[in-house]
């Protein structure tokens, strides 16, 4: 049986600490705006998601046949 890759529940957690700071940060200062910046900055999270494929892509390993 082949090992377990946890790439995307490494990424699914850096996701979810990110999105709970920008709103924990949104509830203490009033002028910031989690909604007005994700408006402007969307363009990032598909590039990031692109760079984390192209990353996996050239460092997986196949498995060993033993």
């Amino acid at each position: 049986m082949p090992p377990r890759s946890y790439n995307g529940a490494l990424t699914a957690g850096l996701i979810l600490i990110a999105l709970g700071t920008i709103f924990l940060i949104e509830g203490f200062y009033a002028p910031f705006s989690a909604w007005r910046l994700l408006a402007r900055y969307w363009p990032i999270i598909p590039i990031i998601i692109g760079l984390k494929n192209i990353f996996a892509y050239f460092t997986w390993q196949a498995p060993s046949k033993e």
